[in-house]
């Protein structure tokens, strides 16, 4: 009897040696991330729009809003799409927000003449002006010039302007947003907030808590114990599971299990 105490008892010292050795490992986990999270928001604070080479602007995400912070910037930036997203219950997940302007260019060209009048005056000019170049204009403007009335009429007309915005990871977890365009394309300054990764994942969470029922075979090593049936049932909470159960052979105990680590998905 007295030695089935002690192996009661170390195993009970074991069992409390090792919940409490994952706890601490699990409490330093988390005051490590924390550290990196706190320093991250530091990076993300000082940083600015870099230019990596012509067209293509960069800058790092903050996500470290919550929903109601994102919600009053879009509201304060665009108040009809805030409604519009309200009234169809659309949740916001990032604001990007980017100020863009066009590279200068200094052209040289010719002015056509258009028409004459008896006198051989110059009563009119034609004109085509295109940005930034002849072979791939995005802006063009053709028209004609009066000198006699000191006006001008024309058309502007613009083509594609191609737009990539490109979001990735670094090692620290931060996201970078970037903006490619045309060589021609001056980004002045980016400005990304948005909700923090987590909050991106919408499907249902599982409960910390759930109920175990079950049973199973009991074998005996013991000649004069017969063999039998057990029943039982149990609570879990996170990783801690506390089951009661009762054989037909006359016993009933309970028995506690600590989840460690679970399984990860390749």
């Amino acid at each position: 009897m007295k030695k089935e105490r002690i192996l009661y008892g170390i195993i009970i010292v074991l069992i409390l040696w090792l919940i409490g050795d994952k706890w601490m490992s699990n409490r330093r986990e988390d005051r490590l991330r924390e550290e990196i999270q706190k320093t991250n928001k530091m990076i993300v604070e000082m940083d600015e729009t870099k230019k990596e080479r012509d067209g293509q602007y960069a800058k790092l995400v903050d996500y470290f809003n919550n929903q109601r912070e994102l919600n009053n910037q879009l509201r304060g930036d665009n108040k009809e799409l805030y409604k519009l997203l309200k009234k169809q219950d659309e949740k916001l997940l990032m604001l990007n927000k980017a100020y863009i302007s066009l590279r200068s260019e200094i052209n040289n060209g010719n002015i056509t003449v258009g028409e004459t009048d008896s006198t051989g005056k110059v009563t009119r000019f034609d004109m085509s002006l295109k940005y930034p170049n002849d072979d791939n204009p995005f802006i063009n403007w053709n028209g004609s010039i009066f000198p006699n009335t000191k006006t001008y009429d024309g058309k502007w007309s613009f083509g594609q302007l191609p737009l990539q915005v490109v979001l990735t990871e670094t090692e620290r977890g931060l996201w970078n947003s970037r903006i490619v365009g045309p060589e021609w394309l001056v980004v002045d300054s980016i400005n990304v907030n948005s909700l923090p990764p987590q909050e991106f994942d919408n499907t249902p969470k599982p409960s910390n808590w759930g109920i175990y029922l079950g049973g199973g075979y009991v074998k005996s090593f013991n000649p004069n114990i017969n063999n039998g049936l057990s029943i039982g049932s149990g609570l879990r909470f996170k990783n801690h599971s506390l089951i009661i159960n009762g054989t037909t052979n006359g016993t009933v105990g309970f028995s506690y299990y600590y989840q460690f680590n679970k399984l990860k998905k390749n």
